[in-house]
């Protein structure tokens, strides 16, 4: 994954929350706020259970935008 292409969805606007595959697991970003990227591209991503997955941008396979009520739960 290019970074400016997660950039792109974590800063569109609106903001829609999207599932981010890495490495086999799934990480569900529902705000832009649990997300802080490095310049180096280095990622840091605070999930729902208050867990932090630390990983590199080009180890996300895919991006997934999440539908309405799936993103609510």
């Amino acid at each position: 994954m290019k970074v400016k292409d997660f950039e792109s969805a974590l800063h569109s606007q609106p903001f829609k929350p999207f599932d981010a595959r890495v490495d086999g697991d799934v990480i569900h970003i529902l705000h832009p706020e649990q997300v802080f990227l490095t310049p180096d591209k280095t990622m840091v991503v605070v999930d729902t259970g208050d867990r932090l997955h630390i990983f590199d941008v080009d180890r996300v396979s895919k991006l997934t935008v999440l539908k309405r009520s799936r993103a609510a739960a």
